[in-house]
């Protein structure tokens, strides 16, 4: 798990943790809302495509997902899915997921 910064919609300083995971040469990450900034649901394709030019990936080799959790209210966890225009994310598509337990929150 690590903090990243991004400047959502390339003007407001943003905060997400990142949880991510490698299996079988698949990394997985997890985007964490903080509060702090742009939404990670808002900055989805921007956080996706900021993750794989960070590890060097092409898209096909990753698995994105998203978490918010409000002390007294159960985690949400989605996964989302992309549209890949060269090594850029657009178009995300978000589903239920049950796979949290490939991340320790």
């Amino acid at each position: 798990m690590f903090i990243h910064h991004y400047m959502g919609f390339n003007i407001h300083p943003s905060t997400c943790r990142v949880y991510f995971k490698v299996i079988d040469d698949i990394y997985y990450f997890c985007f964490e809302d903080m509060g702090v900034g742009t939404s990670v649901t808002n900055a989805s394709e921007q956080l996706a495509t900021e993750m794989t030019e960070k590890y060097g990936l092409e898209p096909g080799s990753a698995r994105f997902f998203e978490t918010y959790y409000y002390p007294g209210e159960e985690r949400t966890f989605d996964e989302i899915e992309y549209t890949w225009v060269g090594l850029i994310a657009e178009n995300p598509r978000w589903k239920p997921s049950n796979e949290q337990s490939l991340f320790e929150f």
